[in-house]
């Protein structure tokens, strides 16, 4: 028997819990390689920038996101200071191309609707910054996850315990409870050095197989 403490809150399981609940990684799991080639394409022909004009103008959108600012306002603030006409539909093109940016993993939203389908509980643990994340949250791909743990709203990052330990006590299961699932190694050694079933993403098939293994799918 294991003891896990999470923020005061004691929980005693044994090794052979069935599992409960299952936390995801986004980034490398619920999207596969970024695109961000598409979006500089689409931005250097809307605004007739040649790729180093675009680096430049992007340091100023860089610092502009970190006051708050969306992405998609700073572009169209710099349209009308550079009296550029931009064409009908223009945003929503935008939106498009930032969400095929991402590089959404549409396979393993599958799969996360059909365990939820099934009464399983699926959370989201992911390090990432507040500009991406707030994009994200736009697009509604955190919807499927509950709780959605987000290191830029809780200030932890992965692989520090104190992490998994905060996931602990919002999900008030014991680790061994909870399949955990990432694309990085460290943060799969740090779930196991807590007793987490942690299960290394390589792709979508290789994890199906793995929770067949765990009788979670048939």
């Amino acid at each position: 028997m294991k003891l896990f403490v999470a923020f005061g809150i004691t929980a005693c399981a044994t090794l052979s819990a069935a599992p409960e609940a299952i936390v995801f990684d986004f980034g490398g799991v619920m999207t596969k390689e970024p695109n961000r080639e598409g979006v500089v394409q689409f931005l250097c022909k809307s605004f007739a920038l040649s790729p180093q004009e675009f680096e430049v103008v992007n340091q100023e959108k860089r610092k502009a996101v970190k006051t708050g600012k969306r992405d998609q306002d700073f572009w169209l603030e710099y349209a009308r200071q550079k009296n550029i006409s931009l064409p009908k539909g223009w945003e929503d093109s935008f939106n498009h191309v930032m969400k095929d940016a991402i590089g959404v993993n549409h396979e393993m939203y599958d799969l996360v609707l059909e365990l939820k389908g099934k009464g399983i509980p699926v959370a989201l643990l992911s390090n990432i910054d507040d500009r991406l994340a707030r994009i994200i949250r736009e697009f509604n791909l955190y919807a499927p996850f509950d709780p959605c743990l987000l290191s830029c709203e809780i200030g932890l990052e992965k692989p520090d315990p104190k992490i998994y330990e905060f996931l602990l006590n919002e999900m008030a299961l014991p680790a061994n409870s909870i399949i955990f699932i990432d694309g990085r190694i460290e943060n799969i050694e740090a779930a196991q050095k807590l007793g987490f079933d942690a299960i290394l993403f390589i792709s979508q098939n290789q994890l199906q197989k793995e929770l067949k293994k765990r009788g979670l799918l048939g």
